[in-house]
């Protein structure tokens, strides 16, 4: 059952943390890394998914997304969200670690055509930073999915169905820092439509020595010109937003695994400490108050 108490009423797009603790990778800035435990609410039910979807598509949701935690891709019943968000005209947006699993000719079709932004999440494009953030993925094999991911997108196109924007996300640290323009030129090159840099989100319990070893000094951001659009909290010095006020409180929310809601992506909120109205906003690591350019 949905508990709705003092929580949003009517938002325009929903996450869905379906699968958590399901994924591929081992990347070393994951939140259950940081945190050395698992999410531990297992995967959501399709009935939790699909009562979440059909209540607030009568309130105007426009978008779903995906589990940002674990790999999407991974969900038992995604093929079921697919056919759920067709049947009621709600567009999916979709992050991906990039392996697409089972091979990405059985992603690209339905997912191109169902989703308004598929976003890859990316390290770098060196193999030794790989190896650091995300051991065993292979470069050339996550190279060559991107390149495949675009000239699907360009033969659908041509057969004039409407599809999905491509976007890289980058999670910057003192690791791959260096390869901002590498990314961007890649994506540059394949015909992305943007790239969001985040700067890379440590929880209050993450070991000292992995914030050590990776975190960004707090004046650091990138500053260089772009061959593309560019996005995200990296474009910023820590703190500073280019937003005027939280884009997400009152307008969007996180449905849990066992159905329970959240307002707000911060993990704190989901990892560390559960959200208790709006003292929450006060350690809120994202969009900190009165902290806005």
């Amino acid at each position: 059952m949905l508990n709705t108490d003092k929580i949003t009423k009517s938002p325009w797009r929903i996450t869905l943390v379906t699968n958590p603790d399901e994924c591929n990778l081992h990347c070393t800035l994951c939140f259950l890394k940081q945190s050395a435990s698992p999410f531990g609410k297992g995967e959501m039910p399709f009935e939790v998914a699909e009562a979440a979807i059909r209540k607030y598509s009568a309130c105007g949701l426009r978008e779903v997304i995906p589990s940002t935690m674990g790999e999407p891709l991974l969900y038992s019943h995604f093929d079921e969200l697919i056919l759920l968000c067709r049947e009621l005209g709600i567009k999916l947006n979709v992050t991906t670690n990039g392996t697409f699993p089972g091979g990405l000719a059985s992603w690209t079709d339905k997912l191109l055509s169902v989703c308004r932004d598929i976003k890859v999440s990316i390290w770098g494009l060196k193999k030794q930073t790989l190896q650091r953030l995300c051991p065993g993925l292979s470069l050339e094999e996550f190279v060559l999915n991107l390149e495949r991911l675009s000239v699907a997108r360009k033969e659908l196109k041509k057969q004039g169905v409407l599809v999905s924007s491509l976007s890289l996300q980058m999670a910057v640290c003192k690791e791959n820092r260096d390869e901002v323009t590498l990314v961007l030129n890649l994506a540059s090159r394949l015909g992305f439509d943007r790239v969001k840099l985040n700067r890379a989100v440590f929880l209050s319990c993450a070991p000292e020595q992995m914030r050590k070893n990776l975190e960004l000094d707090a004046e650091d951001c990138y500053k260089e010109k772009s061959p593309m659009l560019v996005e995200g909290t990296f474009l910023y010095p820590m703190g500073k937003t280019s937003v005027r006020s939280c884009p997400f409180l009152g307008k969007e929310l996180w449905v849990l695994p066992d159905g329970s809601l959240e307002r707000c992506p911060d993990p704190e909120n989901l990892y560390i400490y559960p959200s208790k109205g709006e003292k929450s906003c006060e350690k809120c690591q994202l969009f900190p108050k009165n902290s806005f350019l």
